[in-house]
């Protein structure tokens, strides 16, 4: 048998050799321009979600790559990628490579509000790597020039100030109202409505004419689990003239502003006792003159309120924001961006900073807040591209999807008016009842979500005189209105406006002109261009059958909002895409 000590000592020299021998460095083992070129280039043939997969794997490389040649690439992501995974590999991999060159753009990182906490603590920690800390020369975020790039700017980095909200803040998203678990849904509005307004000179015949309708409106709503109010105030104003100039001149103004409010108390069954009350207070002056010094002049007053308690059943609610919810969830999935379900609680958190914004013009805090949401919550895979940041864009601004109604709602009140009116000079009868008066009150709400782009809401309502002295009417009135809205977009959520188609159906007895029963049968199609959120323009028909008299004619009205804001915490089924 041959020795075998030669045989060992020769196995145990040449791994000696293999263990003592240089390593390749890891930057030999990497190619590292093929890396650089992955992540800066799509390549040809490979689809966008393959390519978000293979980059991040590739800037991952390049961070533990040693090579220097990687360090300008990957601050390029760090000031570019502010929603993608690939961002927070970037940090990473700068402080892994080691390079001062990168001190200064994690300290940017570190020091802005608006990037993700993740990636502020990512910086933070790749600084103390680096021996530099986070504050170290620069200033805070907003203070000048970042350099972010495109991202960046979107973010409102830079000094700028953000759009439409004039602030010099940090950037940090209102959050909005304190709403708890058991709310089901909330809204505030103040609009500004204008139903005509002219203005005419005519240098011929010397005439001059005028005519404004306009109104404003707050309301507030919330609904909660056990219960539920809303109240309201508005007011409005109506004002003509026509002065042909020594012929016969006429003037008008009206002026009515009035309020109501409502709580309700709610069962485990769906049954609510609800109390309510409304007042009203209109004023009208109407003076003529027929050219040959002969004047006439009537005003009138006239103030009226009610309170009322009853029983009802069920609830409508505006589900609107949680509508709009959803139509970011079909953005983000068409762009293949979505990587998990929006749940209630992002779902929440959304509303809620939406809420807290709803007083800036333009929406541009509104677009970053919700993609930091998103980003935050891990609903958003990637930073959103050109097309996905504009879809984004377009939901967030569409008007569509205020007072979007869902739900049934009916319920019976008794009520207690009182009733006052006044003319001037003269105190004669104004031909409307005066005094007190009790009423049985119905009221029912029906609002139907027919998908996304179409709803239905029918209104109808009864009222009965009570308790009137002998020989005194007991006028009744009944009626309903019914309107069907199908929104009309283009290929990228643009909304283009909606068609609506309104019917209308009515009858009462009130005893005046002797005319015991009076049907009224009415019908409307209009358009409304949305031109913003909360904001639109509107042209309809009309027609009217009204005991026998025909009425047709047209109407222009547009409505600005002012701070329009909604909170639905659920979808109605029929809603979902």
């Amino acid at each position: 048998m041959r020795p075998m000590r030669p045989m060992l000592l020769g196995v145990a020299a040449a791994a000696a050799a293999v263990l003592i021998a240089p390593r390749p460095a890891a930057a030999q083992q990497a190619d590292v321009p093929a890396l650089i070129q992955l992540v800066q280039e799509q390549p040809a043939g490979m689809d966008r979600a393959t390519w978000k997969d293979r980059r991040r794997d590739a800037a991952r490389k390049l961070g533990a790559s040693g090579d220097k040649r990687a360090v300008p690439v990957l601050i390029e992501l760090v000031e570019t990628e502010t929603f993608d995974i690939i961002g927070e590999i970037a940090i990473e991999g700068l402080g892994n490579l080691g390079d001062a060159a990168a001190i200064e753009p994690l300290q940017r990182v570190a020091a802005d509000p608006a990037r993700d906490r993740s990636q502020r603590d990512l910086a933070k920690k790749a600084l103390a790597r680096l021996g530099a800390k986070p504050d170290d020369g620069v200033g805070s975020a907003g203070g000048g020039d970042t350099g972010g790039g495109a991202d960046a700017a979107l973010l409102g980095r830079g000094g700028g100030t953000p759009v439409g909200g004039g602030s010099t803040d940090d950037g940090a998203a209102p959050a909005g109202p304190a709403l708890g678990d058991d709310v089901l849904a909330a809204t505030e509005r103040l609009t500004l409505a204008l139903g005509s307004a002219h203005l005419g000179w005519d240098t011929v015949r010397d005439r001059l004419d005028f005519d404004l309708d306009v109104k404003g409106s707050l309301e507030r709503t919330m609904d909660r689990e056990t219960s539920g109010y809303a109240w309201g105030a508005d007011a409005a104003v109506v004002s003509a003239l026509d002065d042909p100039g020594g012929a016969a001149s006429g003037k008008l103004f009206v002026l009515a502003a009035g309020g109501h409010g409502e709580y309700r108390a709610y069962t485990a069954t769906g049954l609510y006792g609800i109390g309510l009350g409304a007042a009203r207070l209109e004023a009208s002056r109407l003076s003529s003159d027929d050219g040959n010094g002969n004047t006439n002049s009537d005003r009138w007053v006239a103030v009226d309120a009610q309170v009322g308690l009853g029983v009802g059943y069920g609830r409508v609610l505006d589900v609107g924001t949680r509508m709009r919810v959803a139509r970011i969830a079909t953005a983000l999935a068409r762009s293949r961006s979505l990587g998990r379900p929006i749940d209630d609680a992002t779902a929440a958190k959304l509303q809620r900073a939406w809420w807290g914004l709803r007083g800036e013009l333009g929406a541009h805090r509104r677009l970053t807040t919700t993609v930091a949401i998103l980003r935050e919550a891990g609903v958003l895979l990637g930073e959103p591209d050109a097309g996905t940041t504009y879809e984004l864009l377009q939901v967030l601004q569409d008007g569509a999807y205020d007072r979007r109604a869902s739900g049934v709602d009916v319920h019976v009140a008794f009520a207690e008016s009182y009733l006052r009116r006044w003319r001037y000079p003269s105190d004669e009868d104004a031909g409307v009842a005066d005094g007190r008066l009790e009423s049985l009150l119905v009221d029912a709400r029906v609002g139907r979500q027919l998908g996304d782009q179409t709803d239905l809401t029918v209104d109808g309502f009864a009222r009965l005189r009570l308790i009137a002295p002998d020989g005194t009417p007991k006028p009744w009135a009944v009626g309903a209105r019914g309107t069907f809205r199908r929104f009309v977009y283009a290929d990228h959520f643009d909304p283009r406006g909606a068609f609506d188609l309104t019917g209308e159906v009515g009858a009462s007895d009130d005893d005046l002109d002797q005319n015991g029963l009076g049907v009224r049968l009415g019908g409307e199609l209009g358009w409304t261009m949305i031109l913003s959120r909360a904001s639109s323009l509107r042209l309809a028909g009309t027609a009217a059958l009204d005991s026998g008299e025909l009425f047709i004619g047209a109407r222009l009205e547009a409505a600005y909002g002012f701070l329009d804001a909604g909170f639905a915490r659920s979808l109605p089924a029929a809603a979902g895409e």
